[in-house]
């Protein structure tokens, strides 16, 4: 049986926010959870790496100016 291309309906570019066919919900859910998390990851990681290297150049400026 061959589904005509105007007929079909793709969870990956539904663009209905109000879609209640499964895999719409499932897919938005799911895209939603994900960058939830991977937000929260990079930030993480984000914030950790820059407050090294900030502390790092920090000392090395305030001990340069206290002539030590």
């Amino acid at each position: 049986m061959l589904i005509d291309a105007r007929t079909q309906h793709r969870y990956q570019t539904c663009h209905d926010e109000d879609c209640q066919r499964f895999a719409c919900r499932v897919y938005r859910e799911g895209y939603h959870n994900g960058r939830e998390q991977g937000k929260a990851e990079g930030y993480a990681a984000g914030e950790a790496a820059g407050y090294a290297k900030s502390r790092t150049a920090g000392y090395s400026a305030g001990m340069a100016a206290a002539g030590g």
